[in-house]
C-alpha cells in the first residue's frame, strides 16, 4: 500500500467526493460561498521562536515588523497565540496596541482576554477572541464577554464531554452553541466555529492514512455546519495543523492541496502561513473565484 499522503489526497479526489480547485479555482469555477475567504497570518504564535523572543523582551519594532509582513503579503487579520502564558497574557493590551498604532489589522486574540479584558477596551474595530471550547459554562461566559465588546468569539468543536470524531458529533456541539447563543443573545454572525483540524492520533489510522486528517469528514462537517443557519454561523480551521505529522518539506505542498477542498466545502477563514508564496498564490485563485458579495 502506497502511504505517501499526496497519494492519499489524489486517490480521494478520484472518488468524486470532492473536486479539486487547484487548476480550477483561476478559471471561474461556481462555489456555494457569497464571499471571500478571510485569511489570517498564524506567525504571531508562541510556537515561533521570533515571536517568542519578541514577547521575552518586548520588542516593539520586531513586533511591529512581525505583523507587517504577514499583512505585506496579504493577510487580513493576524492570530495572536499566546498559548497558556499567563505572563505573555498580561501583554495582549500591548501588543494590540504596538500593532494597531503601527498599522490597520484586526486581531484575534488569545482567550487570556476573557479574564484580562483591558485588550478588548484597546482594540481598534472588532476583534475576535480565540477560542473557547463547547462546554456549557464556559461558551455562557465567553459570549457574554464577545457581546459586552462587540467582539466575534471562535468556538473550539470539543468538550470535555466529547471529541468529535465524525460530522454528525460536530453538528451535535455546533447545535448545544447555537442553543447558548439564543439564550444570551449572542448574534450568530459574531461566531466563527472550528471544527479542530488534527493528526490522527490513533496508530492504525496511521497505517491507513500516514498519521493526516479524515479529510472526507471533514469536509462533510464544515459543508453541514454552514447549513446549520443558513451561513450565518461561520467556520474558521488552522491549516497547520493538518500536517503536523509531515516532514516540514512537505507541508506546504500539501496546505496547497487542502486548502482549495476547504475553499469548496465552505470555510470561512483560515488560520495560515501567509509568508508561503505558493500556498497564498492558492488563496488568491480561490477568491479571484468566488463570487464578490452584493
Amino acid at each position: 500500500m502506497d502511504l505517501n499522503p499526496f497519494s492519499l489526497i489524489t486517490g480521494f479526489l478520484s472518488d468524486g467526493s470532492v473536486r479539486s480547485l487547484n487548476n480550477g479555482a483561476g478559471r471561474g469555477e461556481k462555489l456555494h460561498k457569497e464571499k471571500n475567504m478571510r485569511i489570517i497570518g498564524e506567525d504571531l504564535h508562541i510556537m515561533n521562536h521570533e515571536f517568542l523572543q519578541v514577547m521575552e523582551k518586548q520588542d516593539a519594532e520586531g513586533l511591529v515588523r512581525l505583523a507587517r509582513r504577514q499583512v505585506e503579503a496579504g493577510a487580513a487579520a493576524l492570530d495572536i497565540n499566546l498559548g497558556q502564558n499567563k505572563k505573555f497574557g498580561l501583554r495582549t493590551p500591548w501588543l494590540v496596541e504596538t500593532i494597531q498604532q503601527a498599522m490597520d489589522v484586526p486581531l484575534l486574540l488569545s482567550n487570556h482576554v476573557l479574564s484580562e479584558q483591558r485588550a478588548l477596551e484597546v482594540h481598534k474595530g472588532t476583534a475576535t477572541i480565540n477560542a473557547v471550547t463547547a462546554n456549557p459554562a464556559e461558551l455562557i461566559r465567553a459570549m457574554e464577554t464577545a457581546k459586552r465588546f462587540q467582539a466575534n468569539l471562535v468556538v473550539l468543536l470539543v468538550s470535555s464531554k466529547l471529541t468529535p470524531t465524525d460530522a454528525n458529533e460536530r453538528l451535535r456541539l455546533a447545535l448545544m452553541v447555537q442553543e447558548v447563543a439564543d439564550e444570551v443573545g449572542m448574534p450568530l454572525e459574531q461566531l466563527y466555529l472550528d471544527p479542530v483540524i488534527s493528526c490522527r492520533p490513533d496508530p492504525a489510522a496511521w497505517g491507513l492514512s500516514a498519521g493526516l486528517p479524515n479529510i472526507e469528514v471533514l469536509l462533510n462537517s464544515i459543508r453541514l455546519l454552514g447549513e446549520l443557519s443558513d451561513h450565518r454561523l461561520r467556520t474558521i480551521a488552522a491549516i497547520s495543523n493538518s500536517s503536523l505529522c509531515l516532514a516540514a518539506g512537505k507541508r506546504s505542498a500539501f496546505h496547497c492541496r487542502l486548502l482549495p477542498m476547504l475553499a469548496e466545502a465552505g470555510l470561512d477563514a483560515v488560520i495560515m502561513n501567509c509568508r508561503d508564496k505558493k500556498l497564498m498564490a492558492v488563496t488568491k485563485n480561490i477568491n479571484t473565484a468566488l463570487p464578490t458579495a452584493a
